[in-house]
């Protein structure tokens, strides 16, 4: 998108082409700008929303493995396995997307029928019903906290592309234009000075060309 002024014609048509080319990547720059504003926005509050699930999720989430470990160990690891053996390993998950100023985010939402319940047998470990009924419960928040880092990762990835394409116009694209319209310029006003120049030569040599003829028509006249 940039211009060569060795590769452009300076002619008048081709430096009004140019201006007004200028000007409109520099509009275009300004929008850039105010997307790159916008995708900061979008990025400080999806942070904020990530910082408060992965505040949760990590608070819980510990005092749920302390209490699953605290089955295992009372049950024996082998008794644990075979309970999780009955159960399904897959739940189900819609998936969506959402628009943020033309980035496409996902969306996780869990649904909650599909979530198998362990068949545990009577007399077991209540740590392991009260670690499975924590984490059904921190599952929402889990997927949230994924989607918020996913999110997060693909407005970074937006706003590098905007910050490229802005740095593109400021040190490549804009200057290439100032140089070649500056270029123009001077080659215009060069033939200006030239045809000036070349009109007051003409204009002298006309009046030189009149004064002689009158000399010649004075000296022919008769006295």
């Amino acid at each position: 998108m940039s211009v060569d002024p060795r590769k452009t014609l300076p002619t008048k048509i081709n430096l009004i082409r140019l201006k007004r080319d200028y000007a409109m990547i520099k509009r275009v720059r300004r929008i850039m700008e105010e997307k790159r504003e916008v995708l900061l926005h979008y990025i400080r509050s999806t942070a904020e929303d990530y910082n408060k699930y992965q505040n949760e999720v990590f608070k819980n989430i510990t005092d749920l493995f302390t209490m699953y470990y605290r089955g295992v160990a009372s049950e024996g690891l082998s008794k644990v396995d075979l309970y999780a053996s009955s159960i399904p390993e897959s739940f189900t998950i819609k998936t969506g997307l959402r628009v943020l100023y033309s980035v496409r985010t996902p969306t996780f939402t869990p649904i909650m029928d599909t979530i198998a319940i362990p068949s545990l047998p009577p007399g077991s470990s209540p740590d392991l019903t009260i670690s499975y009924i924590k984490l059904k419960e921190l599952l929402p928040s889990i997927l949230n906290l994924a989607m918020y880092e996913e999110t997060i990762l693909r407005l970074i990835d937006e706003l590098k592309e905007t910050q490229r394409l802005i740095n593109a116009l400021d040190y490549v694209i804009l200057p290439s234009y100032l140089r070649t319209i500056k270029y123009i310029n001077a080659v215009l006003d060069e033939r200006m000075r030239e045809d000036f120049v070349r009109l007051k030569i003409l204009k002298r040599k006309r009046v030189e060309q009149e004064e002689k003829a009158k000399v010649v028509m004075e000296q022919q006249s008769p006295r």
